[in-house]
């Protein structure tokens, strides 16, 4: 069986007491290295560049005692400069190196530790919710093991049916177990069409295998095959984030928006070095299924770039731009805030001043904050300005209200429905 396509950067913790029981003198920092060497050779997906590799970590060996938590830093910084892979790390916890021989042993992917830790973290999934204009934006942080999250993954997904745009949110995602992927991907792709996602190969005890992932035949739910995507990625974005929105853009399928991407192509495996110490190493290559390409060390270049913190915005302004220019009225009526907010969404004090008063039948006030809309001596509203003397009104996106101005003096508040009806309101004062 194919092993899981582990890509996070793990960092292992110990105790001070433990590091100061666990000090390494020369002769055993030279064992560790030895053992590393070797493992370096069973397992790493580019022997030639090995000998470059061990020579950096013999000079990483020193005559001085050193902690085990700090030798096993020096080591990952040694393999990482040495291969300029940031997938390499090494990390000192004789308890995790136990507790990986017994899952595997078990015939687990993960430690107990670590599936708890996925699944408090509700395996990765931060945030799914329907944005105005008839868009689902799901935004999840690493990709768990499929065995476990597929139940919180296909509800993500179920929450996007029917959606008219869905917007997938990578930005702060440090990979994970590359099948995720594959599993949400599948939901994509319409049933019965097969659908090549990636090819790889890996070392699997000195036997090169090959193999591909392919959409799944079935998935819990409907799929939402027809809407369009947008993928959202940030300089974070590392390993199977890249590789979903690295293939969705080759497919055609989505639209990659936001920063450059990390470059971490690599799938990963973790071996134990000895009793103490974990080594993460790369042992294999993916390519994508149309060029036959990757992105190590250069990441995945976004179709619109822009800063990171700006994408969900733009992604947004993209989705509803494209659906009210084929007549899409609740996208038209949807665009008008986020272009606002994009434009910096400043209204100035002088303005909501201008607009605090009397109107027939109800009152705008203004607070420390905005502004607040008042009927009937009882009902309270905040207003949200989206726009030049256009407010939203909290809770509702039935109607808004304009300010109407004559000669720049505030003369009446007009109701806007969604519709496009209007209603005036004079102001007496």
């Amino acid at each position: 069986m194919f092993p899981r396509l582990l890509y996070f950067l793990f960092v292992l913790t110990i105790t001070p007491t433990m590091a100061a029981a666990q000090t390494l003198d020369r002769e055993a920092q030279r064992e560790v290295v030895t053992h590393l060497e070797t493992a370096l050779r069973e397992n790493y997906v580019f022997p030639d560049r090995i000998p470059t590799i061990t020579a950096e970590l013999d000079r990483r060996v020193q005559s001085e005692p050193i902690e085990g938590e700090q030798f096993a830093a020096s080591l990952a910084q040694g393999l990482v400069k040495a291969s300029d892979d940031l997938h390499f790390s090494v990390a000192f916890d004789p308890a995790e190196v136990v507790a990986d021989r017994q899952a595997k042993a078990d015939g687990e992917e993960t430690t107990q530790v670590q599936r708890d830790s996925e699944r408090a973290a509700n395996f990765g999934f931060r945030d799914v919710r329907r944005l105005d204009g008839g868009l689902a934006y799901i935004r999840f942080d690493f990709f768990a093991d499929p065995q476990y999250a597929q139940e919180t993954a296909a509800g993500a997904m179920r929450f996007a049916e029917g959606a008219k745009g869905l917007i997938i949110d990578l930005r702060y995602n440090n990979g994970g177990v590359l099948e995720l992927a594959q599993f949400l991907m599948s939901y994509l792709y319409p049933a019965g069409k097969e659908q090549k996602f990636f090819d790889y190969y890996y070392n699997d005890d000195g036997v090169r295998v090959e193999r591909s992932q392919w959409s799944l035949a079935a998935v819990p739910g409907q799929r939402s095959a027809d809407i369009p995507v947008v993928v959202l990625t940030g300089s974070t974005s590392f390993s199977a984030a890249e590789w979903m929105a690295f293939s969705l853009q080759k497919l055609g399928r989505a639209t990659v928006i936001g920063e450059q991407t990390s470059g971490g192509a690599h799938p990963v495996t973790r071996v134990p070095i000895d009793d103490r110490f974990m080594l993460q190493v790369p042992f294999g290559q993916i390519r994508d299924p149309v060029d036959g390409q990757d992105f190590e060390g250069v990441g995945v270049t976004p179709d619109l770039v822009v800063p990171a913190s700006d994408a969900l915005l733009a992604a947004q302004k993209f989705l509803l731009q494209r659906q009210a220019g084929a007549g899409d009225a609740d996208a038209a009526w949807a665009l008008a805030p986020i272009e606002f907010a994009i434009a910096g969404g400043a209204v100035s004090a002088t303005n909501l001043d201008d607009a605090a008063g009397p109107y027939e039948g109800r009152t705008l006030v203004r607070t420390a904050t905005g502004l607040i809309y008042r009927w009937r001596e009882r009902f309270v509203l905040a207003l949200d300005p989206i726009g030049k003397d256009l407010f939203a009104v909290q809770g509702t996106d039935d109607y808004r209200f304009r300010l109407v101005r004559d000669n720049g003096a505030v003369t009446g508040l007009e109701r806007v429905f969604r519709s496009g009806d209007t209603a005036l309101y004079r102001r007496l004062d």
